[in-house]
């Protein structure tokens, strides 16, 4: 016969690697928005130093 106590142990067992599991693919994706992120910035600054360049380029003429 089997122990009711090592089934609900082994279900909560397999709950908490469900869990951990989701915590990590949760962590992974929100490390590559933020990468994402990251680089949106880094074109919106180059393209508003570009206009700040041109600006200067055109009051010197």
């Amino acid at each position: 016969m089997v122990n009711i106590g090592d089934i609900i142990f082994q279900i909560l067992m397999l709950l908490i690697l469900i869990g951990g599991a989701g915590i990590i693919i949760a962590f992974i994706i929100g490390v590559k928005r933020l990468i994402q992120r990251q680089g949106a910035n880094e074109k919106r600054l180059q393209r508003i130093e570009q206009r700040l360049d041109d600006m200067l380029k055109n009051k010197e003429s």
